[in-house]
């Protein structure tokens, strides 16, 4: 989850009203992702990378990434927007990318304890590529997370359909463009 127009936000706000707004808006989706069984991976500017683990259930980690992103919006819109407009902040608005696939562990460093741990590989790659793809309060999804939702979720979602070649990512498996989905609104 990426906060939409953060760079316009810091030059035309006092720092201070930054640090707060970012502040609040990281320590909420980090909330938000772990009530939904996520594991909050690291932030990244006015960006917060969740990961929910697949392992025993890989439909629960689609559903649960799904719902979170749906939770993250209404927790801004219904939450935190009503409290900046009070100090007349103006209103946050997010882009939402999620993908599904396996990962690496990276560790940067020889120290288990203390060094840091990242995640990396095609799916957080295609996430990142696809959240910059959505716009403001959009969540989209890549056709590995579509294809492992509930068909009453799945018909929450349509097809994006790209134009003049703003997506080029090929899914690995079939060599064709990588479908994403978006919520329909």
């Amino acid at each position: 989850v990426d906060l939409v127009g953060s760079t316009t936000m810091t030059l035309e706000m006092p720092a201070e009203k930054i640090a707060i707004i970012v502040s609040s808006f990281s320590q909420e989706m980090a909330s938000v992702i772990r009530q939904h069984q996520g594991y909050v991976l690291k932030f990244v500017g006015d960006a917060v990378i969740g990961y929910f683990v697949a392992e025993g259930n890989s439909l629960l980690a689609a559903d649960n990434a799904v719902n979170c992103a749906k939770s993250m919006i209404s927790v801004i819109q219904k939450g935190i927007n009503p409290i900046l407009n009070q100090y007349d902040y103006p209103d946050l608005m997010v882009k939402i990318g999620i993908d599904f696939g396996q990962n690496i562990v990276v560790r940067y460093g020889a120290d288990a304890e203390n060094s840091h741990v990242d995640l990396m590989g095609p799916a957080m790659n295609i996430a990142a590529k696809i959240q910059g793809m959505a716009k403001p309060n959009q969540i989209l999804i890549g056709s590995d997370v579509y294809q492992k939702l509930h068909p009453t979720s799945q018909k929450q979602f349509v097809e994006v359909i790209w134009r003049n070649n703003e997506w080029r990512f090929r899914s690995r498996l079939t060599g064709e463009i990588y479908k994403v989905y978006e919520l329909k609104r």
